[in-house]
């Protein structure tokens, strides 16, 4: 297990790394990377250390015959034996891709993607063979948030008994979405955002000629996220600006009615952004009303928030309260939900836009 390959997480991956030494990892394990903290790349270094033992086996990872990955399949997409293909090239490709690149790499324009029973049959017949090699075996699961009841209630019958010198690893970037009967046969760990010195060093090590301050200090620990940024235009990563401009035009509007047009055109102006930084971008918005929430409430020193536009937080922290901040969230959350849903989007962020002016100039009770 290269421990210098594993991005931040000093506070697990070196007990990580002494289970597997010891002989003590457990055959069904749970890593929580709740906002593309590194979970897959983490899990292809556990399987790694898992194999490593097969000296007969000399080729990439990726290709072991005992290594086998189960990931969200769409149904715009033919299941056959092309998808792994495909998932194998996108994974050597984007070890730190996140489930919407997966989507588009795929060619997936439509539908919802999901782990389905007929790949959790495979696993278990596969689990149930001796190993190729006659060492260990490792199934990863990818997005196992996206596992129906029935798929998951499947994959709980492998996991009670678990067949001999067998692990199972399973990424999920919501624990709440994980079967409790599964939780509770797994031993977990949860993956935290990467510090900004080992965020950084990876940045400038993978790529030239960018901002690495503001695509470290945007993407708020998530390689996932600092890594789909790079493949944007640098204009669209700024979602403080976006934010922050939204802000200025909702003050504005309390004693100007020019200032609703400006909204609207701000409107338009996110409209015509990709869904995935759409979304992203209200995501941005639910962390900074968070850390605004953290100073109204006198508890600065558990934020993050470091500007790239040397806005001022705290002159936002009065006007996020307890009239308003339930309020405010929901509408983030509403908007998101809209987007995900392929809401008309101009209509997704005017209604954003006007309702936020409402929210941000009320008053305390």
């Amino acid at each position: 297990m290269n421990l210098d390959r594993i991005l931040g997480q000093h506070h697990i991956k070196e007990k990580i790394y002494n289970s597997i030494t010891n002989k003590s990892f457990p055959q069904s394990k749970i890593l929580v990377d709740r906002d593309g903290y590194g979970g897959l790349n983490l899990a292809i270094e556990i399987a790694k250390s898992l194999l490593e033992n097969d000296s007969s086996f000399q080729g990439d990872i990726y290709d072991h015959p005992d290594l086998h990955f189960s990931f969200p399949s769409f149904a715009s997409i033919k299941d056959d034996e092309n998808v792994y293909s495909e998932w194998l090239s996108f994974l050597k490709e984007n070890t730190f891709g996140d489930y919407q690149k997966w989507s588009s790499y795929i060619g997936n324009t439509v539908s919802q993607g999901s782990i389905k029973v007929s790949e959790v049959e495979k696993v278990q017949k596969k689990s149930s063979l001796k190993s190729y090699l006659g060492g260990n075996k490792v199934f990863v699961f990818w997005g196992a948030e996206t596992m129906m009841p029935q798929t998951s209630n499947k994959l709980l019958k492998i996991l009670e008994e678990p067949p001999v010198n067998t692990y199972f690893i399973l990424i999920t970037s919501s624990i709440q979405a994980i079967l409790p009967t599964i939780i509770s046969r797994c031993q977990i760990s949860n993956l935290s955002p990467i510090n900004k010195v080992d965020h950084t060093n990876y940045i400038k090590e993978n790529f030239t000629g960018v901002d690495y301050n503001l695509v470290v200090n945007t993407s708020r620990g998530s390689v996932a996220r600092s890594i789909s940024y790079l493949d944007e235009e640098s204009d669209s990563i700024s979602h403080e600006k976006n934010f922050v401009e939204c802000l200025r035009f909702a003050f504005l509007a309390k004693k100007s009615k020019a200032a609703v047009l400006d909204l609207t055109k701000w409107s338009e102006k996110l409209a015509s952004i990709s869904r995935d930084q759409q979304k992203d971008f209200l995501s941005y918005c639910s962390y900074l009303i968070r850390e605004a929430m953290l100073i109204s409430y006198s508890s600065k020193n558990l934020g993050s928030f470091s500007s790239n536009t040397d806005f001022k937080i705290d002159k936002l922290s009065p006007f996020v309260h307890s009239s308003n901040l339930i309020e405010i969230i929901s509408l983030i959350e509403d908007c998101n939900y809209s987007i995900s849903r392929n809401v008309n989007s101009k209509i997704v962020f005017t209604n954003f836009a006007i309702t936020l002016t409402k929210l941000i100039n009320k008053e305390e009770i």
